[in-house]
């Protein structure tokens, strides 16, 4: 054999073991990298609950739930003194409705009739104990339910409303479209024309209580 055929031979034999080593990932080299690690998975965001259908038409005399608080203003609320900002009603020349209801562990609770009547009819006050809250005032300025729970003369705060504080609270509103849940103070809620305010204490129900305004409301 010449010498030139000599080194194409070697030549043949160092490509076949090359590729023996390439296919068997070069003689034991670096371990395949692990796979990544899965991403965390989103936090997933608590259920807003939908409006009920109306099936109570609010008007006067009503009682919407089971009787908790006595009627009338407690011994801080409102007595024919300003309170929280809310005094005497002059005049009303502006009128208008707001709906509160307290549910505590799936029972809703009526709110008691005549908050902000003893001694002088406030700015805010019910009538009954369907939750209504009327604003009567000589002219525009925007009131809290803060305000209305100072004329009752309970507290309202992120852990205690109307002297229940064991609960978890959450609060939700409606203007008779879809419920959205108020992470704020509850106190700084501001009344609004038909505005629907649900304080939940305890587990949430699926869904919050809709009513129809009627009786002139």
């Amino acid at each position: 054999m010449t010498n030139k055929a000599h080194r194409i031979t070697h030549l043949m034999i160092a490509a076949i073991a090359l590729a023996s080593l390439t296919a068997c990932g070069g003689g034991g080299g670096a371990a395949p990298a692990p796979a990544p690690a899965p991403a965390p998975a989103a936090p997933v965001a608590a259920a807003v609950p939908t409006l009920a259908s109306p099936s109570v038409t609010l008007g006067s005399g009503a009682t919407i739930g089971a009787v908790t608080w006595a009627d009338g203003d407690t011994a801080s609320g409102g007595h024919a003194a300003s309170v929280g900002g809310v005094n005497c009603l002059v005049t009303e020349e502006y009128h208008i409705h707001a709906h509160l209801s307290i549910i505590k562990d799936g029972q809703q609770l009526a709110i008691p009739a005549h908050i902000g009547l003893d001694g002088c009819a406030f700015e805010l006050h019910t009538h009954d104990a369907s939750g209504v809250i009327h604003v009567e005032t000589s002219a525009y300025r925007p009131f809290t339910l803060g305000q209305f729970f100072a004329v009752w003369g309970q507290p309202l705060t992120a852990s205690n409303v109307a002297g229940i504080a064991d609960r978890a609270i959450k609060v939700y509103t409606s203007d008779g479209g879809a419920v959205s849940e108020f992470t704020g103070d509850p106190a700084t809620l501001v009344l609004s024309n038909h505005l629907s305010i649900t304080i939940v204490l305890g587990a949430v129900p699926q869904q919050i209580p809709a009513y129809a305004w009627g009786g002139g409301l």
